[in-house]
């Protein structure tokens, strides 16, 4: 009969351990812990899209805007402008274009690291003015944004 005493007061002790050891199982898992990298990993595509796509505007040459672009209607309204004129003003454009795309890869290592909070954001803010291939880049980055505002918590 103590043999029986000792298993019922093992059962007894088990089953408040039991208990206690469900209570992780109850809980849902979080997702939250990786959305820094995701926002991290979209910021850095955005730059690195929008730097291709400036980087092509800066290569361009007056033969080819010869091309692709006519001029005669813009002579309407100014008849003294030139290739070479709008092929200053898009590589102006360009080299703005990409000191503004190396911020959201900035903002991405930033938002990796889980360091540095309002400049991941104000990093984000700023790539959504990259605009890269048909806006693709300023999605990606409106997207990492939200995704950061979100996981305000995880960060240092």
């Amino acid at each position: 009969m103590e043999l029986n005493k000792e298993f019922d007061t093992e059962i007894g002790a088990e089953k408040p351990n039991d208990s206690l050891n469900l209570e992780p199982f109850s809980q849902k898992p979080s997702n939250k812990n990786s959305y820094p990298l995701i926002a991290g990993i979209l910021l850095i595509i955005a730059g690195i899209l929008a730097l291709f796509n400036w980087g092509q505007f800066f290569l361009l040459d007056a033969t080819t805007i010869e091309s692709f672009f006519d001029i005669s209607q813009i002579q309407v309204i100014n008849p003294s402008i030139t290739y070479d004129q709008i092929l200053g003003f898009l590589q102006t454009c360009a080299i703005i274009g990409i000191i503004i795309s190396i911020f959201p890869i900035l903002g991405g290592i930033l938002a990796i690291k889980k360091k540095q909070y309002y400049i991941a954001i104000a990093t984000s803010v700023i790539g959504l003015f990259t605009i890269g291939i048909i806006f693709t880049s300023s999605v990606l980055s409106l997207i990492g944004l939200i995704l950061l505002v979100l996981s305000k918590q995880n960060f240092q």
